[in-house]
């Protein structure tokens, strides 16, 4: 269950997430970048933060799978806007 900070910041601006959650963004024609959410959780100021993994793929059909990441959940929600269902 999310702490009632970031369910309060979720409501503002996103629907909202969860782990398991994926989202997308191009890096031009030949590269699609896809996260997947693996923990919400706030840090020890109460900054909330996403914990995700990245996968990137080419458009030649090669996959490259990357260790988990960590933002702000703010940066996260400006940089991957495209939620895939």
């Amino acid at each position: 269950m999310l702490p009632l900070f970031l369910r309060r910041l979720l409501s503002r601006s996103e629907p909202e997430m969860q782990p398991g959650d994926r989202y997308c963004r191009a890096h031009g024609q030949r590269f699609l970048e896809t996260v997947t959410i693996l923990d919400l959780r706030t840090d020890l100021v109460g900054i909330p933060h996403v914990r995700f993994r990245v996968a990137f793929e080419r458009s030649d059909a090669h996959s490259v799978d990357e260790g988990p990441r960590t933002l702000a959940l703010s940066r996260f929600v400006d940089e991957y806007r495209r939620q895939i269902s």
